[in-house]
């Protein structure tokens, strides 16, 4: 099959890894013809700290990585969600503007693919144009998170439900999201976490220079107010906090690392004492309990987690602490360390079967949701 995947935030090129490039490989390993297009990219963008500012000048041109064809679309500016009242109301007129921008590599690709795998994110907008150009190809919306938990422009959420009957289906990776989509109630379906088991092969030594270590990765909904408060209670062990995207005022035992490709990030994750998800809360963020990267990979290494209690779903390998409550997460820093060692690691299915429930559910009714 031809299969494009479209993202309003990521870019396949990018060291920042989310589950949309780890589907994307599984599409090229089970024997697809991929292409990765990013959009919502300009001006702007150089000055919100996007991590494809790197790829300017490789934008609006087509590049084959691993095979993956990608392609960044580059516009003047782009539209936004605004906190001033009048500036958003203004914005929600822009973002069909936007869509509608003339770009014929966008348009050919389109016209060619078999399956379109949309992205939970401003790439909604691209739904009717997509079906107008394809009256043939499967559409599939990838949930990975709430539009609004993430910060998007009410307009987006707006047009994913108008445009929502020309969608054929949709993959969640959380039964949690289901109930954002009860116009869609018929074509839901469970797009979980995977694994690809030779990333975890041959995983280096230990980086670290102490023997307790609790490990951060990724920027969403971080919160560093929990690094604050909880590094000074426990002076033996470091905290490491591995592309967050900001910068705090941060205790001497806490390490703030760059951003890292993934690979260099697991013997991180597999030689730290525990994991930490230092989750803020936004509305409706339960569901990161299920869909939740960081989490699930310490889960299958056998490591301890640390994280806000709306993250913690229930797992007994999840520490869940109040936020901004000092005792609270002390207390769950300590259940971590006194569990180091003693999780049995989880199983999970691999992104090459995800992949294939993603594309085609019906033959997989155990992942109907409702």
């Amino acid at each position: 099959m031809r299969i494009v995947v479209l993202s309003g935030f990521h870019d396949y090129r990018t060291s920042r890894r989310a589950s949309i490039q780890a589907l994307t490989d599984a599409f090229v390993r089970l024997g697809h013809d991929v292409s990765f297009v990013s959009t919502r990219f300009s001006r702007l963008s150089k000055r919100t700290g996007d991590s494809r500012v790197f790829l300017w000048d490789r934008a609006n041109r087509p590049e084959v990585v691993d095979g993956v064809t990608c392609y960044l679309w580059r516009t003047s500016v782009h539209p936004f969600a605004a906190r001033q009242p009048l500036l958003s109301a203004v914005m929600g007129h822009v973002f069909p503007l936007f869509a509608a921008l003339p770009n014929r590599w966008f348009d050919d690709t389109m016209r060619a693919a078999d399956a379109v795998i949309i992205e939970s994110s401003v790439a909604a907008i691209y739904v009717r144009r997509i079906r107008r150009l394809n009256p043939r190809t499967r559409i599939i919306y990838f949930g990975t998170d709430r539009l609004d938990t993430h910060g998007a422009h009410p307009r987006v959420q707006q047009e994913l439900v108008a445009a929502g009957p020309l969608i054929d289906h949709f993959a969640l990776r959380s039964p949690a999201l289901a109930s954002e989509f009860g116009w869609a109630a018929d074509r839901l379906y469970l797009a979980g976490f995977g694994v690809h088991p030779p990333d975890f092969a041959g995983i280096g030594p230990s980086p670290y220079t102490r023997p307790l270590n609790g490990v951060s990765v990724g920027s969403g909904l971080f919160d560093s107010d929990f690094f604050t408060r909880v590094a000074p209670l426990f002076p033996q062990v470091d905290f490491h906090v591995i592309g967050c995207g900001t910068t705090f005022d941060a205790p001497p035992n806490v390490h703030i690392h760059p951003e890292m490709r993934f690979r260099d990030t697991l013997a991180w994750l597999k030689h730290a004492t525990f994991g930490i998800a230092p989750y803020t809360y936004a509305v409706g963020a339960e569901y990161v309990a299920d869909s939740s990267l960081k989490l699930a990979q310490f889960e299958y290494l056998g490591r301890p987690a640390v994280t806000a209690a709306f993250a913690a779903g229930g797992n007994p390998n999840r520490h869940g602490y109040a936020i901004g409550d000092t005792a609270s997460m002390a207390a769950a820093v300590t259940a971590a360390l006194a569990q180091a060692g003693k999780v049995e690691p989880r199983a999970f299915p691999t992104w090459d079967e995800v992949a294939a429930r993603v594309l085609d559910p019906a033959r997989y009714p155990e992942t109907k949701i409702g």
